[in-house]
């Protein structure tokens, strides 16, 4: 096994992230004078037109996961062993693990954007990239995976075991419009080149174990883009795959829909749907397994194998685990056919009120994101400081069905520049590895314009 696809299983296997989903910081919703906002909500304007710095106009990385280092390894004296390593029981192990547990990548670099003031409204011109990738893993495949077999003949049943990775370039046009003094309305327009995607899901995974052999009999899909390869063994199976022959390989449209009502002087509600749409991969790879039943070797006592101490060091039981994995999913090849795939559509309503001649406000933000195998859903708190005309702060509070978490964001728009930095979610503990130690769900934005 090759050693990219080596690192993709036991990502799923592990979930385990080094790196910290896709909009622009929800921190920056009520800071008025920040570029950058319309990702947010298309209804607002900017106060003058601006250019983004390429690369740097907005960048954001996210790591949302309902489980973290933790949750899979476990200190002993110096090293680390998995939760599949016997001094480990399995209530101890099996109690921190979800019912679904979820591990997701999101990133959105803005390559350029340049916003104008025109036709009445603002406006903007975006180019950036997208990636969404997400791991879905069911409690059982780890109860599996560490109970094994505890009676001379046992079964386990699995559902809904999956991985899937969107990839696109997006060309945003944008315009926001004043319909009254109290009314603001916004539409954006995306059309979306697909680079590379693909998904893999299992469903009704049924793991037979007795004395004699482990059967497993499972329906199994696999569909790639064009740039991933598959390779087969003498027997049909999915043996590896690689990456080359890279290329457009699909197109897609979205819409970003928003509204903005002031009430009065002081308070403000407002409304916004963005990433209404889909993207259609042509000349996909097709892999699949229709309930075919094979013999499985099993796991080989992950994490207790390698050291004197019986502990094993992270990177070995990584390697370990991924080897063992491999065997669980079995592909064989289903020809070409094309496909379509939703954009993760996100919905926000938003109330602010302001004190102080506005210099203070406080704001509420509930989001709702849809499209993707989970559905999240999240409301923030937020207290947003403007105490002069070229900076202005914010910190909140948010609670989700992921977990609740503080964030806060720094917004500098003098005349001439715009820069900002935050986060919306902060974790409070990593590991020597810099990997979130409990439930991970981790943001970071910052972004860097010049104003016209």
């Amino acid at each position: 096994m090759n050693q990219f696809r080596k690192y993709i299983l036991v990502a799923a296997a592990l979930l385990v992230a080094t790196a910290a989903s896709s909009q622009t910081l929800n921190s920056l919703y009520f800071l008025e004078g920040n570029n950058q906002r319309h990702r947010l909500n298309p209804a607002f304007t900017s106060e003058r037109g601006f250019v983004t710095f390429p690369l740097l106009g907005n960048l954001n990385p996210t790591l949302n996961s309902n489980i973290g280092l933790g949750t899979v390894l476990y200190p002993q004296g110096d090293e680390m062993v998995t939760f599949m390593h016997p001094s480990i029981s399995n209530a101890e192990a099996m109690a921190k693990f979800k019912s679904m547990n979820v591990l997701e990548f999101d990133l959105n670099l803005d390559i350029l954007t340049v916003g104008f003031n025109a036709w009445g409204g603002s406006n903007t011109i975006g180019l950036s990239l997208r990636s969404q990738s997400g791991f879905y893993l069911p409690k059982g495949i780890f109860q599996f995976m560490k109970e094994g077999q505890t009676a001379s003949e046992q079964e386990y049943n699995i559902d809904d075991l999956g991985a899937q990775s969107q990839n696109y370039v997006e060309l945003a046009l944008g315009h926001s419009h004043k319909i009254t003094d109290k009314l603001s309305v916004g539409a954006k327009v995306k059309v979306l080149v697909g680079a590379l995607y693909a998904k893999a899901s299992a469903e009704n995974m049924r793991i037979y174990m007795s004395d004699n052999e482990w059967r497993i009999t499972e329906r199994s899909r696999l569909i790639t883009s064009k740039g991933i390869n598959y390779e087969f063994d003498e027997d049909g199976y999915l043996s590896d795959f690689d990456f080359s022959n890279f290329g457009v390989a699909g197109y897609g449209l979205g819409f970003d829909l928003g509204t903005v009502y002031r009430i009065n002087d002081a308070a403000t509600v407002s409304l916004a749907i963005t990433d209404i749409g889909f993207i259609s991969w042509k000349d996909c790879s097709v892999a699949r397994n229709n309930n075919e039943e094979f013999v499985y070797n099993g796991f080989d006592n992950i994490g207790a194998e390698d050291n004197p101490d019986g502990s094993n060091d992270f990177e070995d039981a990584a390697d370990e685990l991924g080897d063992s994995a491999e065997g669980l999913i079995n592909f064989k090849d289903d020809g070409k056919q094309g496909h379509t795939s939703s954009l993760y559509t996100t919905i926000r309503a938003a109330g602010e009120y302001g004190l102080l001649k506005n210099k203070i406000s406080f704001g509420a933000l509930f989001t709702m994101r849809v499209g993707t195998p989970r559905v999240y859903t999240e409301g923030m708190i937020t207290a947003n400081f403007r105490p002069t005309g070229w900076f202005n702060a914010a910190i909140n509070g948010s609670f989700s069905n992921v977990r609740s978490s503080m964030g806060a964001v720094l917004n500098f728009h003098p005349r001439a520049v715009n820069f900002f930095i935050g986060t919306d979610y902060i974790i409070a503990k990593f590991s020597k590895q810099v990997i979130p130690v409990n439930a991970a769900k981790f943001n970071f934005a910052m972004g860097l314009s010049f104003n016209i």
